[in-house]
């Protein structure tokens, strides 16, 4: 590793999301986030409890999501699968919202399904998907205005790359938007170690992908470091 993707390393979420996955695959995922210094492993809801026992005591944090892809949940719904995050130990959890509430005009709804999952996650922090490409101006204004009033501790530009891929300049508008106590997460095709720094230098404190590895070892991310193929997330963060 060099020294720009050592420093990237320790800002990557690592992510494993997709069918079919086995707890030996959580298992080699988190001892891989161990191996390369990763900020977190991103990984489904029902391994957590399998990463939390891979994980212990190395410092790599485990996160999951709640509402992920599409931010579509009732508010009763989200309350609950947030709350059963939380009593499975996780470290943090990245939330979709359903951001087409905003767009129809409806920012007080939108308002209380944030606030109302804020105090179901309590301690742990959570990581508001605003999935900026679809917003206008005015509503990623009230998207974030309305997230950091409600106690969110990150906000992320997008949930994955099929919203679109992240770009610096909407880091810079969110690190711009949001005070400074509020973190902020860069998700959406992040391949390549050059895309990833970017991001860092425009203002992302966290940076999800499926391609951690690749871009810690400035390897081509189609075949990873050891020339063998890098199994992406589905989508990735």
């Amino acid at each position: 590793m060099t020294s720009a993707s050592r420093s990237v390393a320790a800002r990557l979420q690592s992510t494993l999301i997709a069918p079919g996955l086995t707890a030996a695959d959580i298992e080699a995922h988190c001892t891989q986030c161990v191996e390369y210094g990763f900020n977190a492993a991103m990984i489904p809801a029902r391994w957590v409890p399998v990463a939390r026992a891979v994980l212990a005591g190395s410092g790599v944090l485990v996160a999951s999501a709640a509402d992920f892809p599409f931010g579509a949940m009732t508010t009763q719904g989200l309350v609950a699968e947030i709350q059963a995050l939380v009593t499975s130990g996780v470290d943090q959890i990245d939330v979709g919202l359903p951001v087409g509430l905003l767009r129809g005009g409806e920012a007080s709804v939108f308002a209380a399904h944030v606030a109302a999952a804020v105090a179901a996650a309590g301690p742990v922090p959570l990581k508001a998907m605003l999935e900026l490409p679809l917003l206008a101006p005015s509503e990623r204004d009230a998207a974030v205005d309305i997230c950091v009033e409600a106690g969110i501790r990150y906000l992320k530009n997008a949930s994955s790359g099929a919203v679109g891929v992240a770009r610096p300049e909407d880091i810079a508008y969110l690190r711009g938007r949001a005070p400074g106590h509020v973190g902020i997460k860069a998700s959406g095709g992040i391949k390549t170690l050059a895309h990833a720094l970017a991001l860092v230098d425009a203002g992302a404190d966290l940076v999800g992908t499926g391609s951690a590895v690749a871009i810690a070892a400035g390897a081509d991310p189609a075949t990873g470091a050891s020339g063998h193929p890098v199994r992406d997330a589905a989508p990735p963060y």
